[in-house]
């Protein structure tokens, strides 16, 4: 603890002002003459068997109708719809509401406050520039140079239209690495561009420069670390490599590695959950996590062993909750990627991480779960895959695929039969319960809000759960939606009236402090029982958010899921004394129909399926109804959807049954 009290006073009130001193008042504005080291080009790119083996993945029409986008200087991020950006781009413009940043010096910019529904993340997707990879696939799909000279175009535009330091694109250091990281990419594929004059490589070599002594002056570092402090870190990885040849970039690399190893003790959990407590989070910081190991392979260097089984396990926990080609929507998800190889890749289909882990840890299980369960006899490499690994390792993948061979570690040795298609697993650091038959899908949330203590990017949603029929999510978490642009919003997509759970006295189960932090997390979730064979999976749990009411309140829930009957039985107990208010609500997909069987039951419909629920309790007179509420299925897209909504005023302690049946 004095340590890191230590760490964070140098970082922020030494290092910190000192480079803002530096760049103010004493920087001179030269061109150094730099040599990168190109630590991706035995990777062979440019290769004809390269091309052949980028198109046989995505076809060549696919690639270029993608880069022809770019070309019309044509965007679409967050919910926005394909929005020409004009003839010359604005960078410092929310194209969504039309805000325009002042291009004040980076302190000076409040990222934290809306203007008239402005949204500072859209001008930062923008310029994290994944399209320049959309770009570079046409360009070595073709070897025409007008992408190329698109490409430099807007990278110069880019430098010209944001000072170093000034801006809204230097807000954030997390935002500059991953800007680093895509140009990089870019750079390796352009290098052998006639576009790429020594004037425009030292403009960007000197920026690239400039994004490197960024986020090393203002790492975001705290006493809680997330995945912004990571995003730092991959970025000093990847700048470090590509300076390899100078001190200063040798400096990078090692200070990275050694601090990524530092946090990934802290902020993944032993069985690889994310201690940020997200879904959508847990993909992005895998993300993170494997571009870092592989560029410090590229660099002679490696993160620690007991790093990696970590990431190795967080392709696990992945893999265990993909439902083809959507997943369980549990806490925050702003739509973040480090590299982005698609234009219209579907934000909610993480297939595409599993072959990078299958080829990362020479383990094809992951992709093989996938099969078994849902039966995709097509399931092919990614294009991030092959960006990252190159002809070689893929090659090497599919020969794996098809052989099957031995897992990388011990750990995996239970994996194939873990992921079987009826198989249910537990992921008690994380506190996360998978419950699975042939046809259904539970996902429960019996874990801590997340970020030991802070919330963050988790959720009001101790005992909420998601429910899905052969890969259709029928009850589910209504998602995220917005941060900043629409407080009230945010504050609504977290709160735990838009969970599948119990609230009490109107109260959360944590008090928010602000958009992304609740004052204390009083819930401490204990796992009583957690029992799975091949006809009964048992979760009972409790949590005590509620013990801090005046008439304390402990919430205990049962999940008992018969995976012959596929029922799942949800039985809660409230304990306590006096007379409380109950609040407990069951959201639906929008894409779910529902019809009132009875008083208390209700049969739910899509696409052919259907679920009946039904609740039964002892409590006299409650209201049970379906009320219009929210769904977001990505940041900045909401729809209306459906709940229900059970509510009473009810003497404790007292007993709510819920019965969950797939029928014909």
């Amino acid at each position: 603890m004095i340590i890191q009290k230590i760490k964070i006073i140098f970082i922020h009130f030494i290092r910190k002002p000192l480079f803002i001193f530096w760049v103010k008042w004493i920087r001179k504005k030269s061109i150094k003459e730099l040599t990168p080291n190109y630590f991706l080009s035995q990777l062979n790119y440019h290769d004809l068997i390269f091309k052949e083996k980028l198109i046989e993945i995505e076809s060549k029409n696919k690639i270029l109708a993608d880069a022809e986008i770019v070309l019309q200087n044509k965007f679409k991020t967050l919910g926005s719809e394909l929005t020409h950006l004009g003839e010359k781009i604005n960078w410092q413009r929310d194209f969504k509401s039309g805000r325009i940043w002042d291009k004040d010096f980076y302190t000076e910019i409040d990222s934290k406050h809306s203007i008239e529904g402005s949204d500072i993340k859209v001008t930062w997707e923008l310029s994290r520039f994944h399209q320049a990879i959309w770009l570079g696939k046409a360009f070595l799909a073709t070897s025409d140079e007008k992408y190329a000279e698109k490409y430099f175009e807007l990278v110069s535009d880019w430098i010209d239209a944001n000072p170093f330091c000034y801006g809204v694109n230097w807000n954030c250091a997390m935002e500059v690495a991953i800007r680093s990281v895509n140009w990089i990419i870019a750079h390796h594929i352009f290098k052998t561009s006639k576009n790429l004059t020594n004037d425009v490589e030292k403009k960007i070599l000197n920026s690239l420069y400039q994004h490197g002594l960024f986020i090393r002056s203002n790492l975001e570092y705290g006493r809680r670390n997330g995945n912004h402090y990571l995003s730092d870190l991959m970025g000093l990885v990847w700048l470090g490599g590509f300076f390899s040849n100078y001190s200063f970039g040798k400096r990078w690399l090692n200070f990275a590695k050694k601090e990524l190893d530092k946090e990934i003790e802290i902020q993944v959990y032993e069985d690889g959950v994310d201690y940020e407590k997200s879904t959508y989070y847990q993909r992005l910081v895998t993300e993170i996590l494997y571009n870092s190991q592989i560029a410090l392979k590229f660099n002679g260097l490696s993160l620690t062993e007991r790093s990696l089984t970590k990431l190795e396990k967080m392709f696990q926990f992945i893999s265990s909750y993909i439902l083809e080609n959507t997943i369980p929507n549990i806490g925050d998800n702003d739509n973040g990627r480090v590299t982005q190889y698609s234009f219209d890749e579907q934000i909610n289909d993480l297939r595409y991480t599993l072959s990078v882990g299958s080829i990362l840890f020479r383990n094809s299980e992951f992709i093989s779960s996938l099969v078994e369960r849902f039966g995709m006899r097509n399931v092919k490499i990614s294009s991030d895959a092959l960006f990252l690994f190159g002809l070689k390792e893929v090659a090497d993948f599919e020969s794996l695929h098809s052989a099957l061979r031995t897992p990388h570690s011990a750990f995996n040795n239970a994996l194939h039969s873990a992921l079987q298609s009826s198989a249910s697993f537990a992921f008690p650091q994380g506190g996360f319960y998978i419950m699975r038959s042939e046809e259904s899908f539970v996902f429960i949330d019996s874990g801590d809000i997340g970020m030991n203590g802070w919330g963050g990017h988790g959720h009001n949603d101790v005992f909420s759960f998601e429910f899905a029929i052969k890969g259709l999510r029928f009850i589910v978490d209504p998602g995220t939606y917005c941060y900043t642009s629409d407080p009230e919003l945010r504050q609504k997509f977290r709160s735990t009236s838009s969970h599948n759970t119990i609230m009490i006295d109107n109260t959360e189960q944590a008090e928010f402090l602000n958009l992304f932090r609740i004052k204390e997390d009083l819930t401490a979730p204990r796992v009583l029982e957690w029992s799975s064979n091949d006809e009964k999976d048992i979760l009972i749990a409790e949590h005590f958010g509620y013990a801090r009411l005046k008439h304390l309140v402990v919430h205990r829930r049962k999940f008992e899921f018969n995976k012959k009957e596929e029922t799942l039985i949800i039985v809660d107990q409230l304990d306590g004394q006096s007379e409380h208010k109950i609040n407990y609500f069951l959201h639906f997909h929008p894409k779910v129909e529902v019809k009132k069987v009875s008083e208390s039951s209700f049969q739910l419909t899509r696409d052919e399926k259907n679920l009946l629920i039904e609740i039964k309790t002892q409590i006299k007179e409650p209201k049970i109804e379906i009320e219009k509420s929210h769904y977001s299925e990505s940041y900045g897209r909401i729809e209306e959807s459906l709940r229900l909504h059970f509510s009473s005023s009810s003497q404790l302690p007292c007993e709510i049954m819920t019965i969950i049946k797939v029928i014909e």
